[in-house]
């Protein structure tokens, strides 16, 4: 059973009560990431996100970590585009404990001089870990044209100079700004009723924080496609390779059938791209799709690795394919299989208190709304063949599409290859 609150400072509280779980998760969400941030303040709040684990007024960060080790709970946490999340899963009875500890590092971090130095060449290292993937690099390139024009075409970690240019007084500011009640959500899922939840929030969130009246609205600015394709060598072995197409914005009614659609083109050995492109033309290892939906009208990315020699007519392919979808659609078996599988997969979901507490947070935070997984089922199996042929044609017939090549080719032409 879902259930919610929304406190008078603008704080918002989900519960998800599954007492048939020994464990429970616990997400402390904020509504900031790098598409919040400003000129002089990229990698702000990812760098946040390190310092918070770095020491407080009563732990230092051994005393952090050590302290969810003693309980046995895992803690981690994570920076997006449009959020930053500290989370923590632990047994019914520890969670309390677990909150506690996140809220003494949210309210009470000293952010030492020393401490910020030494995270600083930790999040650079972090850089330049990436820097050096070649997935990393390629998604990070294909998001830097496909969103030209929006806060979605940064990185989230920023560069290592935007890192060494952040001081205490930046980060105060952007907390004091960013971390207030309005744009946060606490979430729990699992071995906890909203009763005891509510006990835990009052007691360690509501009435601690300094800045109450800040909200952050949100993005909404279409693209713009200056650019088709971006190329950048790195003398590998195989090239990888990214291709985006426009999907939708946030919560639009054409979710279910796009992520239908999805399945049917690139999740999975049973997938159009990996039974042709793969199976049938033994062009890739691997290849698959994914769907992406944001404040700036998201997208749907298809990401491979192949052999430098087959780049061209991978490519060729892979455009055969989604067009031949486009104009042709998709047939019974395949679309009650996608559905099938969808909806198998949001079951065994909700087999972990983790997925539904970051679910809910998410849609709780941005859009208002949760829905119970009956009822995700339920707008699952109201998608029609109708809906995904129509959104197919929409998606994929749109001359708004980005390419992203990384590999020993320097001179290569992604978009000759691609409209081949």
């Amino acid at each position: 059973m879902i259930k919610t609150k929304v406190y008078n400072n603008g704080l918002k509280l989900v519960v998800e009560e599954m007492p048939n779980f020994d464990s429970c998760a616990f997400y402390v969400m904020v509504k900031t990431g790098s598409i919040n941030e400003t000129p002089g303040f990229y990698g702000i709040s990812h760098f946040i996100e390190h310092m918070l684990f770095k020491g407080t007024k009563k732990r230092n960060s051994f005393e952090i970590t050590n302290a969810f080790a003693q309980i046995g709970a895992s803690v981690n946490a994570y920076t997006s585009n449009a959020e930053t999340a500290y989370f923590t899963k632990s047994v019914g009875e520890n969670v309390e404990s677990c909150a506690e500890i996140i809220s003494d590092m949210l309210f009470n971090s000293v952010f030492d001089e020393k401490e910020m130095s030494a995270e600083k060449k930790v999040v650079c290292e972090e850089i330049a870990m990436y820097s050096d993937d070649p997935n990393a690099v390629c998604e990070i390139n294909v998001n830097k044209i496909f969103y030209n024009g929006t806060e979605y075409s940064r990185d989230v970690a920023a560069t290592q100079e935007d890192v060494n240019s952040l001081t205490y007084e930046k980060i105060k500011n952007y907390m004091n700004k960013n971390y207030a009640p309005k744009n946060i959500i606490i979430s729990f899922a699992g071995n906890i009723t909203m009763e005891k939840a509510e006990e835990i929030v009052e007691k360690y969130y509501v009435n601690n924080f300094k800045s109450v009246d800040n909200f952050n609205e949100t993005v909404v600015k279409m693209p713009r496609q200056n650019e088709h394709q971006i190329v950048a060598y790195k003398d590998n072995q195989q090239s990888v390779l990214c291709i985006s197409y426009p999907a939708l914005l946030g919560k639009d009614e054409n979710e279910y059938a796009l992520k239908v659609m999805n399945y049917i083109l690139g999740v999975g050995m049973s997938s159009r791209l990996f039974q042709t492109i793969r199976e049938k033309l033994g062009l890739v290892y691997g290849i698959h799709s994914s769907t992406n939906l944001n404040s700036a009208y998201g997208d749907i990315t298809i990401s491979l690795s192949t052999t430098n020699k087959n780049v061209p007519l991978a490519l060729s392919k892979i455009k055969e394919e989604i067009i031949f979808l486009a104009k042709n659609g998709v047939n019974k078996e395949e679309f009650d299989i996608a559905k099938v599988r969808f909806i198998s997969n949001i079951k065994m979901a909700y087999e972990n208190t983790s997925n539904v507490s970051v679910s809910n947070a998410k849609d709780y935070l941005f859009y208002n709304e949760v829905l119970t997984k009956d009822q995700i089922i339920d707008k699952i199996n109201k998608v029609t063949i109708e809906d995904v042929n129509k959104i197919a044609k929409e998606v994929f017939l749109s001359d708004r599409f980005a390419l992203s090549y990384v590999g020993p080719q320097k001179d290569i032409n992604l978009l000759d290859c691609y409209n081949k």
